[in-house]
């Protein structure tokens, strides 16, 4: 037996020793199991570091990850990211930004870029790689790391309710190039980037925040619709695994099943040497059935590098690092999970962290208030071509705006009324009334629309205000197949501030 063979038995024989010994109620719980941490990318709450998590950080964790309430702005997200990285060198800062409608690192002000599906619209990669590009300067400059983007989906299911327009169509090709192109500008300004969902997430009508999707299409359907785009995967420097059945490829969710990561071998001829990420685990696709800490063994024996934790903001986060630090001990001392199989993917993910933290040490920075100008120019320019709009005028008069999406678009989170914002910003009297008998008669409508082909509630809240007002222009910001049949109507793909804006400029211009 070498060295480190011996070291990692005798770790294993404390461990055993301390789960035989009795516990006082009272007792600090066991020290931070570094193996453990290092295949872990843990959320936390709030715009500073707790307190709690200097331990961790100095333990070994691999990674944190950061959502909207950690990053109100680009700077608090550059002062959180600096802090952590003070206090280890090698944690890679991860954050889900794809910018358009899904954006973090500046959840309290919307995007300036836009949609994955309205560049896709566009369709110049070479705007979309300045796009990227343009997005990695932000994230740069904030000191982030690794960013879960670009989105490989395929959008094929006009009732999906999570991808829509993060995708960046429903053509494989048009998405593998997109897709690309915007890692490629990630890449140039030093970003780590991960493509999501494989084995792809287009086809389900089910959002797997809040349930388990199934796919029921034919293995040649899959590889030819939606495994195609991830053949890029080897440019990548990661995978992301999604919670969802697909019966024709194997058992068992994707993220958390032995299928998927030979699948994605064969996909790319075995040329993929990056990292495969799980999706957040907190979701309920899987949080439900098996349940969280059995999802993060799952992951780990499914050959996942870095299991996503998920979000704190229902959750205590040092909680949930806890769960999912103890489930994994407790797999290794049952003898489930081998101890040298756990420093191994743990060794083998801090060396992939490594990596990315060294790329970004050497790709000089912009400023950050420049990037940040840069990308709300490419934005406007992008948006401004990708919006569409049919029999639509706006009049310089009162306006009321009715938002008739009836589910909750879990994936951009907070849903915020950048519609009437922009209208106000633009001179308009906009106003959103509580209920729609309330609207003013003399006000012109615009309604805000993302699946009323699929949604009933939707469906039926649209079909009684166009009786009502069948003058009202239909703001759609879904995808372009779930849009309603009327004859006032915007295709705005997507609801950010980016593309409303855009929106809004060509209705006062009288539309095209």
């Amino acid at each position: 037996m070498d060295d480190a063979t011996e070291d990692l038995q005798q770790r294993d024989d404390l461990a055993a020793q301390r789960k035989d010994r009795p516990q006082p109620a009272d007792e600090e719980p066991p020290p931070w199991d570094a193996d453990a941490l290092g295949v872990l990318m843990a959320p936390f709450t709030g715009t500073e570091l707790p307190a709690w998590i200097d331990g961790v950080l100095d333990a070994g964790l691999a990674s944190v990850i950061l959502f909207g309430d950690n990053t109100p702005d680009p700077a608090t997200a550059r002062s959180l990211a600096r802090a952590v990285h003070a206090r280890s060198a090698d944690c890679v800062v991860a954050i889900d930004e794809e910018g358009g409608d899904v954006t973090r690192i500046q959840s309290g002000t919307g995007s300036p870029l836009p949609t994955a599906w309205a560049l896709g619209e566009v369709d110049s990669t070479e705007l979309t790689r300045h796009a990227g590009h343009a997005l990695g300067d932000i994230l740069a400059a904030c000191d982030i790391d690794l960013d879960l983007a670009p989105v490989l989906d395929v959008s094929t299911d006009p009732a999906n309710p999570v991808i829509g327009t993060r995708s960046y169509g429903d053509d494989p090709d048009r998405v593998a190039a997109h897709a690309r192109a915007f890692a490629t500008g990630l890449i140039e300004a030093g970003l780590g980037t991960c493509a999501k969902h494989f084995p792809g997430h287009g086809a389900t009508s089910t959002d797997s925040h809040t349930a388990l999707p199934w796919i029921a299409l034919d293995r040649r359907q899959l590889e030819r619709e939606h495994l195609a785009p991830f053949r890029i995967a080897p440019w990548l420097d990661a995978v992301m695994t999604a919670h969802m059945l697909v019966p024709a490829l194997g058992e068992g969710p994707a993220s958390i099943s032995p299928w998927a990561r030979p699948l994605l071998d064969r996909t790319v001829g075995g040329t993929f040497r990056g990292m495969l990420i799980t999706d957040a685990l907190d979701m309920a696709a899987v949080a439900a059935d098996p349940g969280y800490g059995e999802a993060v063994v799952r992951a780990i024996e499914s050959g996942a590098d870095l299991l996503c934790l998920g979000t704190s903001m229902r959750r205590d986060a040092e909680q949930m690092l806890r769960e999912a630090h103890d489930a994994l001990v407790a797999a290794v001392e049952s003898g489930r999970l081998s101890r040298e199989e756990l420093h191994a993917r743990a060794e083998g993910t801090r060396e992939h962290c490594r990596t990315l933290r060294t790329r970004r040490r050497f790709v000089p920075l912009r400023d950050l208030d420049e990037s940040l100008e840069r990308a709300e120019r490419l934005g406007a320019d992008a948006a401004a071509r990708a919006v569409r709009a049919r029999g639509a005028h706006l009049e310089l008069g009162p306006v009321t705006v009715l938002d008739l999406r009836a589910r909750a678009d879990h994936a951009s989170a907070a849903r915020s009324q950048q519609l009437v914002e922009v209208l106000r910003d633009r001179g308009l009297q906009a106003d959103v009334p509580d209920y729609p008998d309330q609207i003013d008669e003399r006000a012109q409508v615009l309604a805000i629309t993302r699946l009323p082909r699929s949604d009933l509630d939707e469906e039926a809240r649209l079909a009684a205000l166009l009786a009502r007002r069948p003058d009202t222009i239909v703001v759609h910001v879904g995808v372009p197949a779930a849009a309603p049949d009327h004859r006032r109507l915007v295709l705005a793909h997507g609801a950010g501030r980016t593309m409303m804006r855009a929106v809004v400029d060509l209705l006062l211009e009288g539309g095209r």
